[in-house]
């Protein structure tokens, strides 16, 4: 019992030197303009100071950005130029603090886009597994495209999301969404009602015994429709 209450202590002490330690980091990045900030990183018309050592040390990318050989580790100023400044700040408070509090659906696809530029694994998977628990019927083809362009990952989840109701697609396939992205995405579009084809002949296999009937496949997934 007493090594279970010193133990139980031991991790509290851990947990509460790992917050104060977040703490004082957020303090520090949020007081970097005056607080030996050695570097500041442009973004949009905004400038945020930041530290080259601690950008460095949780970052694969910034730690080679800054070594002798690149033109970064010679001047003072870094341009951020592929990720909004609200994204840029969001990670920047992760990179000094581990933490994510406002993460949402309106930045999780921008916030996972930066994450894996810049290697930072674990706040990718966070965006990652953020999308994966409210993806939704409603913005499941918004996950899908994001993540052909920018992140596998997403793009198979989306596309099992979408086989797993293949029986509901009628739904999804007269939505704007869809009819956008067969114009524009036609590729995409095409692979997405190949896997439900797929899926809808794993389905059947199963109920097979059952003596159902399909409908015709160009019926059931619009092939005729344009």
């Amino acid at each position: 019992m007493n090594e279970m209450k010193v133990t139980n202590i031991s991790h509290m002490n851990e947990f509460n030197s790992l917050k104060d330690l977040s703490t004082d980091l957020m303090h520090l990045f949020d007081e970097a303009s005056s607080s030996f900030a050695d570097v500041e990183l442009k973004c949009e018309s905004f400038t945020i100071p930041a530290h080259k050592g601690i950008l460095a040390s949780r970052s694969p990318v910034f730690s080679a950005m800054f070594k002798n050989e690149m033109r970064e580790s010679r001047e003072t100023t870094v341009y951020i130029t592929d990720i909004s400044i609200s994204t840029l700040r969001t990670m920047l408070a992760y990179i000094y603090t581990s933490r994510i509090n406002d993460i949402t659906m309106s930045n999780a696809q921008d916030l996972l886009y930066a994450a894996d530029k810049y290697q930072l694994t674990r706040l990718k998977n966070i965006c990652s597994e953020y999308l994966k628990n409210n993806v939704s019927d409603q913005n499941v083809l918004n996950l899908l495209e994001f993540g052909d362009f920018f992140d596998r990952e997403s793009k198979e989840f989306a596309m099992n999301f979408i086989c797993n109701k293949v029986a509901e697609f009628s739904i999804l396939e007269n939505t704007q969404e869809w009819k956008r992205l067969r114009k524009e995405q036609t590729e995409l579009a095409m692979e997405v009602l190949v896997s439900l084809v797929k899926a809808r002949d794993k389905k059947l296999k199963h109920l097979k015994h059952f003596k159902i009937q399909p409908e015709p496949i160009r019926q059931t997934f619009g092939f005729g429709n344009r």
